[in-house]
């Protein structure tokens, strides 16, 4: 499968959301690291290994539907693909939701995602969730 597929099928389980699906797609000694501030806690801590990609994964799944979110660009380089991306992102919990743009760099080893590097705007989404905790405080 190319690079290209793969990271398709990855952003396809992610829609879904299908868990196993997407964990197919990455290396089983792969990282996943959404890079921003630590502000973020544990949703910018750097993930290695299938199980700690899973238990983060799996709460990205149960927590943001990232179906809204479109491909704008996808551009190959040797074993690297970035990809510009774009859509709404709905906050599960509450069903609010947030415009995002996203890059991201997924390279490759022995045909699966070995490295997985997301880029957005995390001062938005550490004001989203200050406001998420505000109206929680109130309530």
């Amino acid at each position: 499968m190319a690079y290209q597929d793969i990271v398709q099928e990855l952003y396809d389980a992610r829609a879904k959301p299908d868990l196993d699906r997407l964990m197919g797609c990455l290396h089983p000694e792969g990282a996943f690291h959404i890079v921003g501030t630590e502000k973020l806690g544990a949703l910018t801590q750097r993930q290695q290994g299938a199980a700690s990609i899973r238990t983060a994964a799996g709460q990205l799944l149960d927590d943001w539907d990232m179906s809204r979110v479109e491909n704008v660009s996808i551009h190959e380089s040797g074993d690297t693909v970035y990809v510009h991306r774009r859509g709404d992102i709905v906050y599960c919990p509450d069903g609010s939701k947030l415009s995002a743009e996203f890059i991201d760099k997924l390279t490759f080893r022995d045909g699966a995602i070995i490295e997985y590097l997301q880029f957005f705007d995390t001062f938005a989404i550490a004001e989203f969730m200050a406001e998420k905790q505000a109206l929680k405080s109130l309530g």
